[in-house]
């Protein structure tokens, strides 16, 4: 059986002591076989694209499964995630790392999303080399992990005493940012940004230190497959695009040219009317947000056409 990373649904176990929740779990499944009806889900885009030598935002959104009138309990009320993604390339051929700052991910590497920032603590598991050869910020003779794993629980803050509250996770929100680099000598292409699970069957081949997807709900019970060993989430794999060529801020697919309504769209953004998943070739810096600057640059796109290639 493939090995499943389940620090999430342990630190709930533990937690739940205190909570009026805690009750024997049933034993998960083994996830065998996907979802395919009132699955929660974890989404990667599958639209991105960067420039070598520049950052990209990738927003990881999840959803909760279908109500099922089971208070507390089940795929509908997740509180804990465990999860890996995979960043395929190793070494000086890698298309995308994270930056790094003294042997550990630089500030804005991994950042949670708005909507569990104050009740939910976000972990990268395999940031640090320390007592092992390789992670995310390897040193000298160690090894660049081509995967992330990270780790979502809550609450952010215990109480002095009395009972734990587990947080539900909020439904069809953005958990975790990565913010991804491509070197300046990166391959051009298409980098997929893979969710690993048990129902992959070895296809892509799981890295020997990745996990699989884990979820456990607000009563500390791991619910990541069920009794008859299909899985309660399924996932939406991402890509990132490596491009040669100077950035046309402002153009939303792709095309070399920068129309009205896409700078809509950029206006959209900066106004926190849309998520900047929907256009970041409006926000080239990878930072998030879209700026005056920004604007500017794509209404300059749309008038005299996009940069040549550099």
């Amino acid at each position: 059986m493939m090995r499943r990373f389940a620090v999430a649904t342990g630190i709930l176990t533990s937690l739940a002591a205190g909570s009026a929740l805690a009750q024997p779990c049933p034993a998960p499944g083994t996830a065998s076989a996907p979802c395919t009806a009132n699955c929660a889900e974890i989404s990667v885009p599958n639209n991105l694209m960067v420039d070598k030598g520049a950052t990209v935002a990738v927003p990881i959104t999840f959803k909760q499964g279908a109500d099922d009138g089971v208070a507390g309990k089940g795929n509908d009320e997740v509180a804990a995630l465990a999860f890996t993604i995979g960043i395929p390339g190793t070494g000086s051929a890698t298309p995308l790392v994270f930056d790094c700052t003294e042997g550990n991910l630089a500030a804005g590497a991994v950042t949670p999303g708005a909507g569990i920032a104050d009740n939910f603590t976000v972990v990268v598991e395999n940031a640090q080399c320390t007592n092992r050869n390789r992670c995310l910020c390897p040193g000298e003779g160690q090894t660049r992990d081509n995967f992330v794993n990270v780790v979502v629980y809550g609450p952010k803050t215990l109480p002095e005493q009395g009972p734990v509250e587990i947080p539900v996770l909020p439904d069809n929100g953005q958990i975790v940012q990565l913010t991804l680099r491509a070197p300046s000598d990166a391959a051009s292409g298409d980098v997929a940004l893979h969710v690993f699970a048990a129902t992959d069957n070895g296809a892509p081949e799981k890295p020997q230190f990745a996990a699989n997807l884990s979820i456990g709900d607000q009563a500390a019970c791991d619910v990541t497959g069920d009794s008859s060993n299909v899985s309660r989430v399924t996932f939406v794999n991402g890509k990132v695009t490596v491009k040669g060529v100077l950035a046309c801020v402002g153009d939303c697919n792709g095309n070399g040219s920068v129309s009205i309504g896409e700078l809509i769209s950029g206006v959209n953004i900066a106004l926190g009317n849309a998520l900047v998943s929907t256009c970041t070739a409006f926000d080239p810096n990878g930072n998030g947000t879209v700026s005056i600057n920004e604007l500017i640059s794509g209404v300059n796109n749309a008038l005299n056409g996009c940069p040549a290639e550099g």
